[in-house]
């Protein structure tokens, strides 16, 4: 083979892998996904209903941010609330006058919350009274020893925010959650 043939195809080669690596890159920096995340699903509570909850949820690349919102919606549930299940970039989620608990996440980039979920809280108007928790999904589990940190990283709120964030929590990647959604819910119910 001759050298240029040998030059052109590293070339293209090169030229391939820079346009993959940027094109996940966007992806990641400009929180795609959550443009996707126009999904909403209903749980009726059974019995006696104790009171209405919203969970609005960033899908994230991998999706383990809505295993963990439709898990945190099914502990609500058997909690005895009735739960809206919404994706962030649903109408639905911004109507939050009925709901006495107002729960959001989505995953972390880089040690921060997507930007979709940060501008969701940012823009928040709950009721009084409503009680407020913030979940976040990634890889990271050393943050979780550090409550300061961890809330700086899950829930990081501007200072115009006229709420309080009554719990957070963080799951980890490849982890079964069942018991830390379990504990996560008990926070603040």
């Amino acid at each position: 083979m001759n050298t240029k043939k040998i030059a052109k195809i590293a070339g293209i080669s090169l030229a391939i892998i820079l346009i993959s690596l940027f094109s996940v890159m966007g992806v990641i920096i400009y929180d795609v996904m959550s443009y996707t995340a126009n999904g909403f699903e209903t749980f009726s509570a059974e019995g006696n209903v104790t009171g209405n909850a919203l969970v609005v949820y960033a899908p994230g690349i991998s999706g383990q941010s809505s295993n963990a919102a439709l898990n945190i919606a099914k502990e609500l549930q058997n909690k005895g609330y009735n739960v809206d299940l919404v994706g962030i970039n649903n109408a639905k989620a911004k109507n939050t006058s009925i709901y006495e608990l107002i729960i959001v996440g989505g995953p972390i980039y880089a040690g921060k919350a997507s930007s979709s979920v940060q501008a969701y809280l940012n823009n928040l108007k709950p009721s009084k009274g409503t009680k407020i928790a913030v979940f976040a999904t990634g890889s990271d589990k050393d943050v979780m020893k550090n409550s300061k940190l961890l809330r700086s990283e899950v829930a990081p709120l501007n200072n115009s925010n006229s709420f309080k964030i009554d719990a957070v929590g963080k799951f980890v990647s490849g982890e079964n959650n069942n018991h830390g959604i379990v504990a996560f819910v008990g926070s603040f119910i």
